[in-house]
């Protein structure tokens, strides 16, 4: 099983100058699989280091390229409540609707863990790419959508946001949790 390496220690820190030492000096693949198959990508994402994404973007590294859960960069940051790095993957062109192994978007796992401002970019975005009730509807793998999980997680914000912005599972939802 791979391991991490120092360009995934280096991204997962937000090291911008270590990552160009290891890359620039050869022999270093921006894409080297490390522990649970996730990339140095992955791992900046997770950390919100928008240069080092930017960089190794630059270098090849693909946006949508899945971990062994198939979670992409874009979900670690949406998991993570990161609002510049889940924009910038998006501005990158990573999917929208890409969903891990167990049937999760980005979307549902920002609304799952709380995270207005993730949820509120993902709900725009899906709103100009006329995409948002399907984006809403999508179910994961234990037929939850988006504002299921954010109910069951007791995240008042995040219902309250799904409602005003036209998801329409939460339409005749009270959004009253106690």
């Amino acid at each position: 099983m791979p391991t991490d390496t120092e360009l995934h220690k280096a991204a997962h820190n937000g090291d911008l100058a270590k990552c160009k030492e290891l890359t620039e000096a050869g022999g270093v693949d921006v894409n080297e699989p490390g522990a649970a198959d996730r990339r140095a990508l992955h791992r900046a994402a997770g950390g919100n280091h928008t240069g080092v994404i930017e960089y190794l973007l630059s270098k090849g590294a693909p946006v949508d390229q899945a971990d062994k859960s198939g979670r992409t960069a874009l979900h670690w940051a949406a998991i993570s409540g990161h609002l510049e790095a889940t924009q910038m993957l998006l501005d990158k062109g990573s999917a929208l609707m890409s969903k891990t192994g167990s049937g999760s978007t980005a979307f549902s796992l920002a609304a799952e863990g709380g995270r207005v401002e993730v949820v509120r970019l993902f709900m725009e975005r899906a709103t100009a790419a006329a995409t948002l009730e399907a984006m809403c509807n999508e179910k994961d793998s234990n037929e939850k959508t988006a504002f299921d999980l954010a109910a069951e997680g007791k995240h008042q914000a995040v219902c309250k946001l799904l409602k005003e912005m036209g998801d329409p599972n939460a339409q005749s939802a009270a959004c009253t949790i106690s």
